[in-house]
């Protein structure tokens, strides 16, 4: 794990830096979805299907004391450019990797979306279930310290994608089952840029609006 931090620590990449990220950062993902205050249909089926997707997975997760955080929400694997979205090392297990920042995350994100089919959303209190995080693409230090943590975010600082379901201009939208909250919580602590975002911390009017509608939907 040291040699493999030492390689990335201290290299600062972000999305204003032409010369540290390729071209593909400046994807105008607007074209395609709406601004943070505008959400569209797909926004609440994604989210229903996503909470659906992650809680299939959790079910079949026979011991939690012995979750590999690495991949246990990294059953989705796309190509990309022709190779597969993640690379996993072999010598640790835990660590996963994706391309550059600048990637197309509206591809990837398509893409994990079509094996998500389902919308019977549980029956439980849905904020039992987990939480909304506002993830800000292509901002990263690369310094490893939040995926460290556990392997639950990448080398990039992102969230594992069975958890994406929406994109913004500058944000990428995740469900986090609430048995991953304080994995995701540790590498929120550490992380540098302020990056990642509670929606029910910085806008909970707007929370409890998706939560309502996610009701009304599964009613």
């Amino acid at each position: 794990m040291g040699h493999i931090l030492q390689n990335i620590r201290n290299l600062f990449r972000r999305k204003e830096s032409a010369s540290l990220v390729s071209p593909t950062s400046h994807i105008d993902y607007s074209k395609n979805y709406n601004l943070d205050r505008e959400f569209r249909n797909d926004f609440y089926l994604n989210l229903q299907k996503t909470i659906v997707w992650t809680e299939k997975i959790i079910s079949q997760i026979e011991d939690k004391s012995k979750i590999n955080y690495g991949r246990v929400l990294r059953t989705t694997n796309p190509i990309y450019e022709g190779k597969p979205f993640y690379k996993f090392y072999d010598t640790i297990d835990y660590l996963a990797a994706t391309p550059d920042i600048g990637f197309d995350y509206d591809e990837i994100l398509t893409e994990a979306l079509n094996s998500r089919q389902d919308t019977i959303l549980p029956r439980q209190n849905l904020e039992q279930v987990g939480k909304i995080l506002k993830f800000e693409i292509d901002v990263t230090t690369h310094d490893g310290a939040p995926c460290a943590q556990s392997g639950f975010v990448d080398e990039s600082d992102i969230p594992p994608i069975d958890t994406w379901f929406y994109i913004t201009t500058n944000y990428l939208y995740c469900w986090i089952p609430t048995l991953f909250i304080d994995e995701m919580q540790d590498a929120i602590e550490v992380e540098m840029l302020g990056s990642y975002y509670w929606l029910e911390q910085i806008n909970p009017e707007l929370n409890r609006q998706i939560f309502d509608r996610l009701r009304q939907n599964s009613g």
